[in-house]
């Protein structure tokens, strides 16, 4: 087995980018020919593809030796048709996030590094010696900015084994601030693109985050990973916006009363001929049990009652409308604006009184949509952050739009009334959840702070385990204008978080949050304060000022 020297990682990593532009040289000069138009198109996209992909910077963070030496990085690269580096989302490099000195998976040693090659970390798995500065600990303990640059690199075994899951299989992340929920959806979206042949581009993957600043968070990580052309959205620009009343109503049993309130069970005519109300009632039954939009619910309404007349025609379409009338999604829309209406279909009167001030919903427009004229767009996989603030409409628009899902969020850091939380959507989809609980981003004294805020607050907070002390304990009330003039002159990389302004920072980090505590929720405070990845304060904390802290001051 070969031996570890740096100079020949630096060798390897400098004809492996050789390689990259070499082959990158070579496809910009292609010229191809196909049989036909649709394998023409395919070819240019599998081009394109490798064209995007090598004029990224080719970047290798490490190896696995086993009989034979196998570099990994950000994506393959062969040289005269040898691998020279495996791309991390392949099955065979699996082992180098997974392998262990418990279960080495055939490995002899695994070596990393970050970034630049200036320090190697050995681990010898044949006789459990370790050399070197492990590179999880450097990167958790750097500056940290607004971007997850290097995530792909130290990744670790429990998030991997979720990344790399069934592309059709859907799952519930509930991680703690810093565990890593976000690394994960973002990983597994680059991973799928990877693996599921079904997929000639990545815009068949939807990645929905929760502001406009995380998305452009989003589109700065995708790259890093290997993939950038994964579609991003909000929820509110992929459905419209979404009222509180709305949220509060139980719309899939009103719509489901309001949908059976269309249907007539009576006798109709045709041309002189009378269909009798038995047969209506089979045929409506019949219709009625399918799960296809109101739209061709009505085709087969036709169709019954024109093999019971024999007379396919204008008649037929008319004593169908007398049984299942016409209804698009803005008809059905004007009519649940109507108070008797809504009322017949059990909502509370004070709910309507509530709801016939709002002037549009999203989510229930999509449903009505997909109800009554056609489902919408397909993609392959969904992937939610945040998604412990849906409400049941957006979750039910979500799960129409792709087989495979995955939901990833804190039900502790839940902001929106009317939400349903990380545990109901997985009671929805039958499956358990899965937790994240190891804090990454936030040194242990933060760690230790926050679940003393969730046990003194009763927030539901999956219960931290923080690995990386840093020796600065929480300040707890020190002087405002002291406090600002102190981290300003110490960090880059800091923010003061107030009452007001917290909820739009889900999913930053930064190296030190100062937190203005006045007139905070238990759920701001916790989110604001896990923002911190090495030093937090926090003043005005008020009534809150008897919780419990290990070693603050």
């Amino acid at each position: 087995m070969a031996s570890v020297e740096l100079a020949d990682e630096q060798r390897a990593l400098d004809d492996a980018r050789q390689a990259a532009a070499d082959k990158l040289a070579s496809l910009q000069t292609i010229e191809l020919m196909a049989a036909d138009d649709v394998s023409q198109e395919y070819m240019e996209a599998v081009v394109r593809g490798a064209v995007e992909k090598l004029s990224r910077e080719l970047t290798v963070f490490g190896r696995i030796d086993d009989e034979e030496v196998w570099r990994v990085g950000l994506y393959g690269v062969q040289k005269d048709h040898t691998p020279v580096v495996i791309d991390w989302r392949a099955p065979f490099a699996q082992s180098f996030y997974q392998a262990g000195f418990d279960d080495p998976q055939g490995l002899q040693r695994r070596v990393s590094y970050v970034g630049s090659i200036d320090e190697l970390f050995i681990e010898e798995f044949t006789n459990g010696q370790v050399t070197g500065s492990s590179p999880l600990m450097a990167e958790l303990s750097r500056s940290r900015g607004e971007t997850m640059k290097t995530a792909v690199a130290t990744l670790q075994a429990e998030q991997d084994e979720l990344v790399r899951r069934d592309p059709d299989e859907s799952m519930v992340i509930r991680g703690g601030p810093g565990t890593g929920k976000t690394v994960v959806g973002l990983h597994r979206a680059a991973w799928i693109v990877y693996t599921d042949q079904r997929l000639l581009s990545a815009e068949l993957i939807l990645v929905i985050g929760p502001t406009d600043k995380y998305l452009e968070y989003v589109s700065s990580v995708l790259p890093t990973l290997g993939e950038a052309k994964v579609r991003q959205s909000t929820l509110a620009r992929l459905l419209g916006a979404t009222s509180a009343i709305g949220a509060a109503i139980d719309w899939p049993t009103v719509l489901d009363r309001f949908e059976a309130s269309l249907y007539k069970r009576e006798e109709v005519m045709i041309r002189r001929k009378r269909v009798p109300a038995e047969v209506s009632i089979e045929i409506l039954d019949r219709v009625a049990a399918s799960k296809l939009p109101w739209r061709k619910k009505r085709a087969g309404v036709v169709a019954g009652l024109a093999r019971f007349s024999e007379r396919p025609d204008a008649q037929v379409r008319e004593a169908a409308a007398e049984l299942m009338p016409p209804m698009s999604a803005k008809q059905a829309f004007k009519r649940l604006r109507n108070r008797d209406v809504l009322l017949r279909c059990g909502v509370e009167a004070e709910q309507i009184d509530a709801w016939l001030l709002v002037e549009d919903d999203g989510p229930l427009r999509d449903e009505l949509k997909a109800r009554f004229e056609q489902p919408p767009m397909q993609y392959s996989h969904v992937i939610v952050d945040e998604a412990q603030d849906l409400t049941v409409m957006q979750m039910r628009a979500v799960r129409r739009r792709a087989k495979g899902m995955t939901f990833v969020g804190d039900d502790a850091q839940t902001s929106v009334s009317g939400a349903v939380g990380l545990r109901a959507i997985a009671r929805e989809l039958k499956i358990e959840p899965t937790e994240l609980a190891t804090a990454y981003r936030m040194s242990a004294e933060i760690v230790d702070w926050l679940n003393d805020v969730a046990q003194a607050t009763d927030l539901p907070a999956v219960v931290l385990i923080g690995i990386r002390p840093n020796g600065i304990a929480v300040q707890l009330n020190e002087r405002f204008d002291v406090a600002r003039k102190r981290l300003d002159a110490t960090y880059d990389n800091w923010r003061v978080l107030s009452h007001g302004d917290v909820w739009s920072h889900k999913g930053i980090e930064y190296d030190a949050v100062l937190v203005d505590a006045a007139a905070m929720s238990p759920a701001e405070l916790y989110l604001a304060a896990s923002r911190a990845a090495h030093e937090l304060v926090v003043c005005n904390l008020g009534p809150l000022v008897s919780i419990h802290d290990h070693g603050t001051t």
